[in-house]
């Protein structure tokens, strides 16, 4: 959040741990920080309003820390939780930070490697079935 902050943007710092956020507070007063839960987008709505005192729905940037989430269960709960701030918070980018996330970028297919690995292989058996057809 401190680091948003520098960008001179307005910028809110939201964590569903309240001890968390005093701290922030305590740290760290110069930027705003509530207490939040992420699931619950209409709430993060209403804080920016009441925060920044605008009607403006929605945000810039939406930046998302899923630490406690992890293995298959949490790559889908994480999943679910980006399309939800998307939908609501209609932000122009989400930068999530999530172990689990990461291990499921790391398995994903760049779309031309893969297309072109499978052209290769549909190439070779086209060949392979028409050099048998011939002899």
């Amino acid at each position: 959040t401190k680091l948003l902050e520098k960008t001179g943007r307005f910028c809110i710092g939201v964590d569903i741990g309240s001890k968390i956020i005093r701290n922030a507070k305590r740290q760290h007063p110069e930027i705003s920080f509530a207490v939040g839960d992420a699931w619950k987008t209409m709430a993060l709505i209403k804080v920016r309003k009441e925060l920044k005192g605008e009607d403006e729905l929605g945000y810039d940037l939406v930046y998302v820390d899923v630490g406690g989430l992890s293995g298959s269960d949490g790559q889908l709960e994480s999943l679910s939780l980006l399309e939800a701030l998307a939908c609501a918070l209609q932000p122009r980018a989400i930068v999530i930070k999530s172990l689990c996330m990461r291990d499921l970028a790391s398995r994903l297919k760049f779309w031309p490697d893969l297309h072109d690995k499978i052209a290769a292989k549909r190439v070779e058996s086209y060949c392979t079935e028409s050099r048998e057809m011939a002899s």
